[in-house]
């Protein structure tokens, strides 16, 4: 009988051990998509790699973007105030809800990342390595 005890025991050690690393790659992929999506090296919006000359003129979003992404989210934004009329055929409505759809993500993933939990979730997870 306490052969039976002891493999129980055991078992149930090995399943917290498979826990506890299921638990620390959940918290890995978390922490990639919400810290290294942020990264200042790479288009938040497309992921290519940003080149460091002439790329920043396109600051008015606190987004990283490269050149392309960067003059299409002007073309949004002049769009969005009716400055200019759609210049080219896909800029269409479909298009336009696409980059409102897309700042709303960026939106909610800084609320997130802003938030007293995500912040305590990374202090314990910056600890316990």
């Amino acid at each position: 009988m306490a052969e039976i005890i002891e493999l129980e025991k055991r078992r149930q050690q090995q399943q917290d051990e498979k826990e506890d690393a299921l638990h620390g790659e959940k918290i890995d992929v978390l922490k990639k998509i919400l810290q290294c999506a942020r990264c200042q090296l790479k288009c938040s919006r497309c992921g290519t790699q940003i080149e460091e000359t002439g790329e920043e003129k396109h600051s008015k979003l606190p987004y990283p973007l490269c050149s392309g992404c960067g003059e299409e989210y002007e073309v949004y934004l002049n769009l969005l105030r009716g400055e200019l009329s759609a210049g080219r055929y896909w800029h269409n409505e479909e298009w336009m809800k696409l980059w409102h759809t897309w700042l709303q993500h960026q939106q909610a993933l800084d609320h997130y990342r802003n938030s007293k939990e995500f912040i305590k979730l990374m202090h314990e997870f910056e600890s316990s390595r």
